[in-house]
């Protein structure tokens, strides 16, 4: 097994020393695991979400010190989610090619001023029209998607984070982004996270997997881990999803290529 989506303390809503994330990865048995804290952004955006540039230095000097100490008994890989905001584009295009990272996951936090995934921010889908933001949601996944700086679409359907739920059915959109997906050569998450939250299931669900498996879309995992002990959480889930949406396979990175290994 692997996990390719975890945070370190830096990101500020994150616990736990780096050490202890790969220390329970190696408990588990598990043959890889990628550190993927949040980018930092220019322009003081969201500090209370992400480290500063100026600590990314930091964020490399944990990386290597984990290498290593565990690199003869675990293979750790250098990740970082990157937020999609089209007004930063060039930012993170920038920062991604300039970080020597083994792969990047591509997420979507922000809807203009909104942070959809903050629990803080969940009173602003009181009265709003859940299927705009829903829409406005999935779009963005496209240009996210289609920007071509990404490996990794982030927890695919995190839009449902809260139970809020569209009654307009959007399988078209959603086979359109998998569809670029397909064509751009990413890969999407599974990522176990949603089961914690209210809306109680994995991201993606399985209508998205259903096309995932039509396309064939590759697949990776993540269990987004914020705590040391949530490394590999729900896996046993995902390992099932994995053997019935991806035939068993999953994908695995080294200097941002990809390749799949057999469950």
């Amino acid at each position: 097994m692997v996990d390719y989506h975890t945070h370190t303390k830096l990101c500020r809503h994150a616990k736990g020393e780096i050490r202890d994330y790969i220390l329970n990865a190696i408990a588990k048995n598990f043959k890889e695991i990628g550190v993927s804290d949040h980018m930092p952004l220019p322009d003081g955006f969201d500090p209370e979400h992400r480290m500063s540039v100026e600590e990314f230095k930091i964020y490399k000097q944990w990386y290597d010190s984990v290498v290593e100490e565990f690199g003869d008994k675990i293979r750790i890989k250098f990740g970082i989610e990157a937020e999609f905001i089209e007004e930063k584009i060039d930012f993170v295009r920038d920062f991604i090619l300039n970080g020597e990272f083994d792969y990047v996951i591509g997420s979507l936090h922000f809807i203009g001023d909104w942070n959809i995934a903050s629990h803080k921010e969940a009173w602003r889908w009181d009265g709003v029209d859940v299927n705009e933001v829903y829409e406005s949601y999935y779009k963005a996944v496209k240009k996210l998607v289609s920007s071509g700086i990404f490996d990794i679409v982030g927890h695919f359907d995190m839009i449902k984070k809260f139970g809020h739920r569209s009654d307009k059915n959007f399988e078209g959109l959603i086979r359109e982004i998998l569809r670029l997906v397909k064509e751009y050569g990413l890969c999407v998450e599974i990522n176990t996270s949603g089961l914690w939250h209210k809306v109680g299931e994995v991201y993606p669900s399985v209508e998205v997997l259903e096309i995932v498996r039509e396309y064939k879309v590759p697949l990776t995992l993540g269990s987004d881990a914020h705590n040391p002990d949530d490394v590999g959480r729900g896996f046993e889930i995902a390992y099932e999803l994995i053997q019935t949406y991806g035939d068993g396979r999953v994908s695995v990175f080294e200097g941002r290529e990809r390749k799949e290994i057999k469950l």
